[in-house]
């Protein structure tokens, strides 16, 4: 027990530390950038005197370290300030772009999940047949080819081409609901939710396949099946218990998954004109609207930051013995 608490505190000062590293590469990208910040409220009729209040009300006119320990609280806190051009407070901003990058997500990782470990462990069960090694090839074939590729082929088939679905959007045009939660639940939404939905999946469906076919062929040769078929147990019982056994790696497999999906949305959400954070992260880039941006890539950044510990947890509580390491 003191060895799994001392890898956990040891993850936890790891994730803290690499949060600080985040946020001061952050702060000196930004400083680096090129452009003005004040290019947003001043212009060639402004006075020296006018310019300098400016840079005085957002703090620019402070020493470096000032601004750098304002900013590490400031984020730390959450309090990301209001955006140049929306003027509403950052944090609601981001938190809206949140929940509609997470309502496209969490569907296509459910449904990978659930299909890749059917279709992972009928492969295991099937080794060295003909029909495995297609798959395989179409499930490796699949996993190297790159998502926003695959997305441009996808929408100009479906949506250009047979005009099956819509070319992009979160909901049609005043098709809103009263609440997110009644957003979602809308068909509009899922009508919109189709294609991007189909393209993350054609990836992240090959991680649990080839993970559950990978331990389900270590599990078949366990003594514990043959006692299951001594007993008289049908085949498809069998299977069964075996793909219970063979899922323990596959828990800490889906958060990583979660991390690296919130990670490399950014360009399917510009294919599909998803309302995204990913998208609004590249808004704001071009904008120049540099709060909504740096709470942007912090989020993103600590988000893939979080789902990473929550693996290494996971990973420490199925196998112990990773903690001792």
């Amino acid at each position: 027990m003191n060895n799994l608490r001392l890898y956990l505190l040891r993850r936890l000062a790891l994730l803290l530390f690499v949060t600080a590293a985040v946020l001061t590469i952050l702060f000196v990208m930004f400083k680096l950038l090129p452009g003005n910040p004040l290019s947003v409220f001043i212009d060639s009729n402004f006075s020296e005197e006018m310019i300098r209040r400016q840079k005085q009300l957002w703090g620019l006119d402070d020493p470096l370290w000032l601004q750098y320990v304002r900013y590490m609280w400031n984020m730390l806190t959450f309090n990301f300030g209001t955006s140049f051009f929306q003027m509403t407070p950052v944090r609601d901003i981001v938190v809206e772009k949140l929940l509609h990058t997470g309502a496209m997500i969490v569907p296509a990782v459910v449904l990978s999940v659930v299909l890749g470990t059917l279709l992972g462990s009928w492969l295991g069960w099937r080794r060295g047949s003909r029909q495995e090694g297609a798959v395989v090839i179409g499930l490796l074939a699949l996993r190297s080819v790159p998502s926003f590729f695959v997305g441009i082929i996808v929408l100009m088939v479906f949506s250009y081409n047979l005009g099956w679905f819509p070319p992009g959007g979160m909901v049609s045009i005043g098709g809103h609901g009263d609440s997110f939660l009644g957003t979602i639940l809308s068909l509009d939404f899922l009508y919109h939710l189709v294609l991007p939905c189909l393209v993350l999946m054609t990836r992240e469906i090959t991680s649990p396949a080839l993970l559950l076919r990978s331990t389900m062929l270590e599990v078949k040769g366990s003594d514990f099946l043959d006692i299951l078929r001594a007993k008289g147990l049908p085949e498809r019982r069998i299977v069964m218990h075996a793909t219970r056994n063979a899922l323990l790696p596959l828990v800490t497999d889906v958060a990583v998954m979660m991390g690296f999906l919130f990670q490399g949305q950014v360009l399917l959400e510009i294919i599909f004109a998803w309302p995204g954070v990913g998208r609004e992260l590249v808004t704001a880039l071009n904008d120049l609207d540099y709060p909504v941006a740096q709470a942007c890539f912090f989020v993103m950044a600590l988000i893939i930051l979080m789902f990473n510990f929550v693996a290494d947890v996971l990973y420490a509580f199925i196998d112990p013995r990773v903690a001792l390491s």
